[in-house]
């Protein structure tokens, strides 16, 4: 009784007429009423078919087959002369579907006060029919006054018509039949959907379906609708503004990760995936220390999402699954701890190998790999002052090659570069762990021997002696050799400066070049 209530007070509204009824032929009691009581119903039955040809003047009269098969005939009360003849039709046919031999029933049915309670909502509201099949479009069968304000339709223009009247060249039809089937099985559905109004403008609206419970009929929905054109074009616009963030940042060639405020990676670019070795699809929602993981220098794990009113810097070791890369990096709170935080990696791994190799090129002889003559010298003042801070004593040795011009001047200095490395390699084997070989000069040597007094100092640059004596470089068929004079000088306490430590070894050295060549003295 509640579906051709709402359906009978429809089709009157439609037709703009005062009562409607509906009525099987040769009966005096109506099925269904709306907009008179039961005895008014009645009354008017027996004027329409007791003086048909009066009643044409203030009754439409149409014929419709009830639910049981039997014929009947609608009745609209002092109808307007403008109405749709084929949308009443319609209308009466689905009257005619939904009445049986019921008696009639009061205007104040479940559905009537739903219908009435639309009508003093202030958002657009609709009631539809909704089919079983997702390919038959809801009928509507109410509109209120925020429907017609939203979209310009009237109750005369939409009701008995389809819903999808709203639909527009650019309304999803996948997400409105996706709508359809969760209306058809009776299940409440909220979405968002280009629509246009009766005008022809495009509106973004937000749908919210419930079903209406009861217990026989056709399947009724109350829609809500919401313009939401704004918060769409805002959206649009963020994710705009979001889509160039993201393209500008996968063209910066440093790593850079957006995490979330709880603690859940949110964008990965471009370089950041290369240096992680993990996609975007796979690092999105992982906590952030699953994806990323610093050490400092002594192996503490660094929080890069640590809170921090500046932005935090360093550098560190990135555990990758390429293995360990030196990293630098800057971190930093987006704007507030309640937006997350960004978080830029550098591979600094080519730099610090760079630095290395400059730092080791400015302290070491490039022919021989031996620390050079500047290096030296400050290995001899650090010697120093050990030996002021300790009263330690040590050994300076100056050792200049024997004859090596002759090797030069008569092989080449192809010939002779290959000596000065192969002596070096010779005399390194000799000397102990914590004593230090330099390169100084073109065919000389230096020698510090920490903590060791002159007799055992005399002792090792024999041995140095011995080794670079037995040493022979084979040039076309011949076997050359050089010697090596050994100059030492103590560096202690008193010693006024490295400077004049390395002089006298020197001098020394030049006494033993006087001695004949390939001798020790100091």
């Amino acid at each position: 009784m509640e579906t051709i209530t709402a359906l009978l007070r429809i089709a009157a509204r439609f037709a703009g007429a005062a009562a409607a009824l509906v009525a099987r032929d040769g009966d005096e009691t109506p099925v269904a009423a709306w907009g008179c009581d039961q005895a008014a119903a009645r009354a008017l039955l027996r004027v329409v078919r007791g003086e048909p040809a009066s009643a044409e003047r203030f009754v439409r009269r149409i014929t419709v087959t009830l639910r049981d098969g039997a014929p009947g005939e609608l009745i609209l009360a002092v109808p307007s002369l403008n109405a749709d003849e084929r949308v009443l039709v319609m209308l009466a046919r689905e009257i005619g579907a939904s009445a049986d031999a019921s008696v009639v029933g009061e205007p104040s049915s479940a559905i009537e006060r739903l219908t009435e309670g639309i009508e003093h909502l202030g958002e657009a509201v609709a009631l539809l029919q909704v089919s079983q099949s997702v390919e038959i479009a809801p009928i509507v069968l109410h509109i209120n006054g925020g429907f017609t304000r939203l979209f310009g339709y009237r109750a005369e223009d939409l009701v008995g018509r389809s819903a999808d009247v709203l639909w527009g060249p650019r309304t999803d039809d996948q997400r409105m039949h996706w709508l359809r089937g969760r209306m058809a099985g009776g299940e409440s559905a909220r979405m968002a959907v280009e629509f246009v109004t009766r005008e022809g403008t495009p509106m973004w609206t937000e749908l919210s379906t419930v079903p209406v419970e009861q217990l026989n009929g056709p399947v009724l929905h109350v829609v809500t609708y919401r313009d939401v054109s704004a918060r769409k074009q805002f959206e649009t616009a963020l994710g705009a503004e979001k889509r160039k963030l993201q393209t500008t940042l996968a063209a910066i060639a440093e790593a850079v990760v957006t995490v979330l405020p709880d603690r859940r990676v949110d964008y990965l670019n471009a370089a950041a995936q290369t240096l992680l070795g993990i996609d975007l699809a796979e690092a999105y929602g992982r906590d952030v220390h699953d994806v990323l993981q610093v050490i400092d220098g002594d192996g503490r794990d660094v929080d890069l999402t640590a809170l921090a009113a500046e932005p935090r810097s360093g550098e560190g070791f990135l555990r990758s699954r390429a293995g360990m890369v030196d990293v630098a990096y800057v971190a930093s709170d987006i704007d507030d701890e309640a937006a997350g935080s960004v978080i830029v990696l550098r591979d600094i791994t080519a730099e610090k190998g760079r630095a290395l190799q400059l730092s080791f090129e400015a302290s070491h002889d490039a022919l021989t790999g031996l620390e050079n003559r500047r290096a030296f010298l400050e290995q001899l003042e650090d010697a120093l002052l050990s030996a002021r801070a300790h009263d330690q004593h040590h050994v300076v040795g100056f050792l200049d090659l024997d004859h090596f011009k002759v090797v030069n001047d008569h092989f080449g200095h192809a010939t002779g570069d290959r000596l000065l490395r192969e002596i070096g390699t010779v005399m390194g084997r000799v000397v102990r762990g914590g004593d230090v070989l330099a390169r100084i000069g073109g065919d000389e040597f230096a020698l510090l021997l920490s903590n060791c007094r002159l007799d055992d100092a005399r002792y090792v640059a024999e041995k140095i002696r011995r080794a670079v004596d037995g040493y022979r470089i084979e040039y076309r068929g011949e076997s050359l050799g050089v010697g090596v004079s050994v100059g030492l000088a103590p560096l202690e306490a008193d010693t006024p400066s490295a400077e004049e430590a390395l002089a006298d070894a020197d001098a020394a050295c030049y006494q033993a070049k006087a001695a004949g060549r390939n001798v020790i003295v100091g």
